[in-house]
């Protein structure tokens, strides 16, 4: 039985909150991904359900295993700078935020692309559904969603 993780060496920053993205980031990180969770500086909503102490609650545990959080305010003139840090690095970003606060904050895939072209995006609003954006090994798909999912 082989001990490789398959996602060993992967860089992932995760925007996510509740169960789709921290779900998302933690099978990844479960598989061998280094994943940065950004938090508000409070924390993520879910911590503060039925609390166990610490700051943590058995719904944010289940979902958040083997990551590494990271407060930030993202509206702060000096996140963006924190952001572009941390983007250059990642091979993954994940996000599921309202309508309209990816694009706000610089994250929406046709933002990042120019700086970051390398990046695997997968994006989830609220009534929408989740896309996952990648460049292609080659540039060939540069353009084309590669996942467009929903479950009813």
């Amino acid at each position: 039985m082989s001990t490789e993780r398959p996602f060993a060496g992967v860089t992932v920053v995760e925007f996510g909150h509740f169960i789709a993205v921290p779900w998302a980031g933690q099978v990844l990180a479960d598989g061998g991904a280094h994943v940065i969770k950004i938090e508000p500086l409070e924390g993520e909503p879910s911590r503060h359900i039925a609390p166990l102490g610490g700051g943590e609650s058995r719904h944010f545990l289940i979902r958040n295993r083997g990551k590494h959080a990271l407060p930030l305010h993202l509206k702060h003139p000096d996140a963006r700078e924190i952001l572009a840090a941390l983007l250059a690095r990642a091979d993954v970003v994940l996000t599921n935020m309202r309508p309209g606060l990816a694009a706000e904050l610089g994250l929406e895939y046709e933002q990042l692309r120019p700086r970051h072209p390398r990046l695997v995006v997968d994006q989830k609003q609220a009534h929408h559904c989740p896309t996952i954006t990648h460049p292609g090994p080659t540039g060939e798909t540069r353009d084309r969603r590669i996942g467009n999912h929903s479950s009813g």
